[in-house]
């Protein structure tokens, strides 16, 4: 009877928390990744919790939300921007280059239809309404999507600067829940489960707000149309593991056709390195520290986003590194050798 009691209020207590179970699962997640800051903060310099914790948190905001929501603002402004000069005749885009028609695969047919628009845009907006309206709709939703985003992303820096001013608290009930959990090996597993949280963030995150930021770069100094926008793209692309390869096609095939020389030498060269950079750097981040092999932690992180999405990055990398340890033990314990 005490058990379906307590059941009832654990199943009671999990409905009233649903609502802050993701915000709460990110806040984790960026206290784990901002801890050696707050520990350096707290035990070097001896600032109090409390103040290392605001002082953090107030940095990530600016850092991370000021930045996300000037991009978003400005990615709306040029849409607004692009469909009123639709509406009003005013926007003119520029011929293609005859280089265009040597383009595999699809030159023929991208030279005729931006030769059409070009001519006419309007008409050739209303014989491809049917195909554009869609993508148009993708691109409304996009925008919606990035503003709940940052607005559960300052959720979640708000409440792991809460978990940050209360972390030896949190720390001991993670060791304790370990224990319960996995037995004796428990509390190195918690300490493996942090470990492997910040070397997500900066392997998967970190470098996709690397290759972002100097994708960022380029498009802006080139003067490519609508940059905010392929920013924002660049970030998804880049952290969902399909990589900035898509956007740097179509940067380059634009830069191309509309100015060549040196600008477009020296930023197809750009958007090359820069989309190359995360071989480079995702091993040795995802890695580093790390007790359990790179491709484990890359391997949960991925499919964890598959089968969860975002927060799966971290849950499918924890679950798979804590399986792989939990894995290791039994085969090396004497009763494994002894079965």
């Amino acid at each position: 009877m005490q058990l379906l009691a307590l059941a009832i209020l654990l199943v009671w207590c999990f409905n009233i928390l649903e609502p802050f179970i993701i915000p709460m699962i990110w806040g984790a997640v960026f206290a784990s990744s901002f801890f050696p800051i707050h520990e350096k903060l707290t035990q070097k310099y001896r600032w109090k919790n409390g103040l290392s914790a605001t002082f953090i948190s107030l940095v990530a905001i600016l850092i991370l939300i000021v930045p996300a929501v000037f991009f978003m603002l400005a990615g709306a402004s040029e849409i607004k921007e692009l469909a009123q000069n639709i509406r009003d005749h005013n926007l003119e885009i520029p011929a293609p280059n005859e280089n265009v028609k040597a383009w595999p695969v699809i030159g023929e047919r991208l030279f005729v239809f931006w030769t059409e628009a070009s001519t006419n845009l309007t008409l050739t907006l209303q014989e491809h309404q049917d195909q554009l309206k869609p993508i148009l709709l993708k691109l409304i939703a996009l925008l919606k999507n990035t503003a709940s985003g940052i607005l559960l992303l300052l959720i979640s820096i708000i409440i792991s600067g809460v978990m940050l001013a209360f972390e030896k608290e949190e720390s001991d009930f993670a060791k304790k829940l370990f224990v319960k959990l996995a037995g004796k090996n428990g509390e190195s597993m918690a300490g493996v489960a942090k470990k492997t949280i910040q070397n997500v963030v900066k392997g998967i995150l970190g470098v996709a707000a690397i290759q972002t930021t100097l994708v960022g770069i380029g498009l802006l100094v080139a003067g490519i149309p609508f940059a905010p926008l392929w920013i924002i793209l660049s970030l998804i692309l880049a952290i969902v593991q399909i990589g900035i390869l898509p956007i740097s096609i179509g940067v380059i095939i634009y830069i191309w056709s509309t100015a060549g020389g040196l600008t477009a030498i020296l930023l197809t060269i750009w958007m090359l390195v820069v989309g190359l950079l995360d071989n480079v750097l995702k091993p040795i981040f995802l890695g580093k520290g790390a007790s359990v092999p790179m491709l484990v932690v890359f391997l949960g992180a991925i499919g964890g986003f598959i089968y969860s999405g975002f927060i799966g990055l971290f849950t499918g990398a924890i679950i798979m590194t804590l399986g792989y340890q939990l894995g290791i033990s039994w085969l090396n314990s004497k009763n494994a050798t002894e079965d």
